[in-house]
C-alpha cells in the first residue's frame, strides 16, 4: 500500500495562521500582568534571578519561586512556536531560499512581538518587558525549524 499523503493548502495555512494570531491576540488580553511595573527594560533579568536564587547559600528555593520565574519564560516561547510553524510553512516557496523564509520568519515575529509588547504598555494591567520580546522570538524562530523539519520527518504508526 503506497504511503498516503495529507496536503493541506496554502489558504488553510493562513487561516490558522489568523486563528493563531487572534489566540495570541487574546491571551495578551486575558492573562493578567504585574502591575507594580511599566516597563522592564532589562534582558535575562529573569534568568539572572533565577541563576542568583539557585545558587545562593541557603540552597533552599522552594518551587513556587522556581515556577513563578519558569513558567513565564516557557509559555512565552510555547506560545510563538505554532505561529512560527504556520508563518514558514506560509511563506516557504521553492523559489525562495531557505534561508530567506527564515529570515523573514522571525523577523516579522519580532515585529509582531514588539507590536504586542508596545500595545501591553498601554493597558492598565499589563506590562511591557524586554524578556517577553526574547523569548516569543525565540519561540517563532524554534517553530520556523520544526516547520522546516516537517518535510523530513515521517511518522509512521503501526
Amino acid at each position: 500500500m503506497p504511503p498516503r499523503t495529507i496536503t493541506i493548502r496554502r489558504p488553510i495555512t493562513i487561516f490558522l495562521l489568523l486563528l493563531v494570531t487572534t489566540a495570541i491576540i487574546l491571551t495578551t488580553l486575558w492573562a493578567s500582568g504585574k502591575s507594580y511595573s511599566k516597563v522592564d527594560p532589562r534582558p535575562f533579568e529573569d534568568l539572572r534571578h533565577l541563576a542568583k536564587l539557585l545558587t545562593s547559600p541557603r540552597h533552599q528555593v522552594s518551587m513556587h519561586t522556581v515556577a513563578v520565574i519558569v513558567v513565564p519564560v516557557v509559555a512565552n516561547v510555547l506560545i510563538f512556536v505554532p505561529w512560527g510553524f504556520l508563518l514558514f510553512i506560509a511563506l516557504y516557496t521553492v523559489e525562495r531560499p531557505t534561508m530567506q523564509t527564515y529570515v523573514l520568519t522571525v523577523l516579522l515575529g519580532l515585529t509582531f512581538t514588539c507590536a504586542i509588547e508596545g500595545w501591553q504598555y498601554f493597558l492598565p494591567s499589563r506590562v511591557a518587558d524586554v524578556n517577553d520580546i526574547i523569548w516569543n522570538t525565540l519561540g517563532t524562530f524554534g517553530g520556523a525549524i520544526l516547520g522546516h523539519l516537517r518535510e523530513r520527518v515521517r511518522f509512521e504508526f503501526a
